[in-house]
């Protein structure tokens, strides 16, 4: 089996609200999908989801990758050597989202091949599904407590607050939060670097009392000493985040005592490998691992739900996609259940991209 052709898609997706952060209001936000399609005619799919902000490249950064210098280097490949495959791009310095994206449809096209899910690859699973998260959008309180309200009605039993709106604002958002749900709901905040010490020190006293689950990135990724600081000062646990891309940054973490916990977003990371690199790290130093999301469609969900369902020490994700999306693009709907999604013994991904709905949201 050779890898024949590789196709690229660059698609806009609308939010089903405008997604509300201290930066502002964002309508949608663009992904990029990848087919790889073997001799045989087996087709693996894979999806970067780029975040301006949140990370180093665009979409058009991601699809110019794959186009124009990876997808020569894939043509006449095993697509089941993907530790080779990604070995042989990790001579390329940054592109971990194009990189993601490609491993990720070769894992389906492997799995797909084999007969097995991910999962099974990844040596099987060690829970029976993988708990999800929604984030509220950033607003009035009241707003925010009806929201919060309506999700719980759904079913879903975690949600994040998005804060660095100043230390009354968001104190006034946590509490109308937490009133509204009551206290057996798990709540976290994530201040997305929004803070110097001193004012991350008194956000996080003030909301103390409302019983967060845990304070993700509360000063700038690259202040290792300042999240040490706070991890001593506050009783909620620190979660590091936007500083975590690569073992590296893991190993960092864990020399400064940084953190509490650990967030692995697997797109970011570029891909499962490297995840499952950076979580043995995490296994070791006995940090408890998130598995984070960059808002990915339907496709890098299910990455995401295959990693943290085959790895030991995850207590927790951040897999928000499926609420926030207006679509999903797969051809079989995601089974969600009371917050949980619950994946099929159907080799690969367990899903594939619907192309007859891409070209309702393609851009390029």
């Amino acid at each position: 089996m050779r890898i024949s052709s590789i196709d690229t898609y660059l698609l806009e997706v609308p939010f089903r609200e405008p997604f509300v952060v201290w930066r502002g209001a964002i309508p949608a936000k663009q992904f990029v999908l990848v087919k790889i399609t073997t001799d045989d005619g087996l087709e693996g799919w894979g999806e970067a989801a780029p975040f301006l902000f949140y990370a180093p490249e665009t979409a058009q950064d991601v699809l110019s990758m794959i186009r124009d210098v990876m997808a020569a280097e894939l043509i006449g490949r095993d697509p089941r050597d993907v530790r080779a495959i990604a070995g042989h791009f990790s001579m390329l310095d940054g592109h971990e989202f194009a990189k993601a994206a490609v491993e990720t449809a070769l894992w389906d096209l492997t799995g797909k091949a084999h007969g097995l899910p991910v999962y099974r690859l990844f040596g099987g699973p060690v829970r029976e599904s993988v708990p999800l998260l929604t984030v509220l959008h950033s607003g009035e309180p009241a707003e925010m407590a009806e929201e919060a309200r309506s999700w719980i009605d759904r079913g879903v039993r975690h949600l994040k607050l998005k804060i660095g709106f100043g230390v009354d604002r968001d104190e006034a958002m946590a509490a109308a939060v937490r009133e509204a749900v009551g206290p057996g709901i798990p709540i976290r905040a994530d201040a997305e670097e929004s803070y110097q010490r001193k004012e991350a020190l008194q956000v996080g006293r003030r909301l103390a009392k409302y019983d967060l689950e845990l304070i993700s990135q509360p000063v700038a990724r690259t202040d290792w000493e300042g999240m040490a600081f706070l991890r001593q000062q506050l009783e909620t646990p620190v979660l590091a985040d936007e500083g975590v891309h690569s073992p590296h940054d893991v190993m960092t973490c864990v020399r400064h005592e940084a953190a509490d916990m650990v967030n692995i977003k697997v797109l970011k990371s570029g891909g499962a490998l490297q995840s499952m690199a950076m979580a043995a790290i995490c296994d070791a130093n006995h940090l408890p691992i998130v598995i984070g999301s960059m808002i990915e469609c339907g496709i890098g969900t299910l990455m995401g739900a295959h990693v943290a369902l085959a790895m030991p020490g995850v207590f927790s994700t951040e897999l928000c996609g499926p609420f926030l999306m207006i679509d999903h693009l797969l051809d079989t709907p995601l089974r969600i259940e009371e917050g949980h999604l619950w994946l099929s013994d159907a080799p690969g991904l367990g899903a594939a991209v619907d192309v007859d709905r891409i070209e309702q949201y393609r851009v390029g």
